[in-house]
């Protein structure tokens, strides 16, 4: 069975209604049969749409503008609920309550671990051993070793 693409009232509609009672996003989507991908371009466009002024809209996207903004709207309606069904847990639990406090407090240690994980990823990452190690010596002939693949010349060649 072929998956949609196309954007219908009725598949935002199903996916919208799942997100409302709290579904993770990803379930509501796959329950709709929409590939992921798919729902992601319906969001970018439909945020596009909302973000631009009112004379530079695509008449077209409306629906999706409005189904962005729904979606949105829904996930922060659901992390609410949860939020508060976490205060009112720790009102019972003072263990829960110590682990919610170390969790917030973790955050921006957590949030420094994904942005080195992301600039892993990219390559663009520098371990702090691999320059504290080092000689000035090497540091420079590393330094003039990129030097010269930036610029397509030869690393070993006289300055």
């Amino acid at each position: 069975m072929p998956h949609p693409t196309a954007f219908t009232p009725k598949l935002g509609a199903t996916i919208l209604g799942a997100r409302l009672v709290g579904t993770p996003l990803r379930v509501c989507v796959k329950a709709a049969g929409v590939p992921w991908s798919t729902f992601c371009g319906w969001l970018t466009t439909g945020r596009a749409y909302n973000a631009a002024d009112e004379s530079a809209r695509n008449a077209k996207h409306r629906d999706l503008g409005e189904f962005a903004a729904s979606i949105d709207k829904a996930g922060a309606q659901a992390e609410a609920v949860l939020y508060q069904r976490v205060l009112k847990a720790t009102e019972k639990d003072g263990g829960l309550a110590l682990k919610l406090l170390q969790w917030r407090a973790d955050a921006p240690l957590r949030a420094a671990r994904l942005d080195v994980e992301r600039q892993r990823a990219q390559g663009t990452f520098v371990e702090r051993h691999e320059i504290a190690n080092a000689t000035d010596d090497a540091l420079l002939e590393e330094a003039r070793a990129l030097a010269a693949a930036l610029s397509g010349s030869d690393p070993s060649a006289p300055h």
